[in-house]
């Protein structure tokens, strides 16, 4: 699957988080990768309506602390993060 646009600058926010720590808001998005809020609540909708991504309610830190909601990697959004990035999983 080939990502276009916003979609796939959106995307590279998760380049290195690991598989269980995957879940992040917009806010970090947007910090991560410049795009204002409006245009990472498109992408990463669209990220999740393609398989990529999944929505979480709750997410938590290293240290075991609640973070809040955000969208974290499927399976099949990690395996394109490393087909994208060349790395094996």
């Amino acid at each position: 699957m080939k990502l276009q646009g916003y979609e796939a600058q959106a995307f590279k926010a998760w380049e290195e988080c690991s598989e269980d720590f995957s879940v992040i808001g917009f806010q970090a998005v947007s910090q991560r990768t410049s795009l204002d809020l409006a245009k990472v609540r498109r992408a990463v909708r669209g990220l999740a309506r393609k398989g990529l991504l999944q929505f979480y309610r709750m997410s938590w830190t290293d240290d075991g602390t609640p973070n809040g909601a955000g969208y974290g990697l499927t399976k099949a959004g990690a395996e394109l993060r490393d087909n994208l990035s060349g790395t094996s999983p």
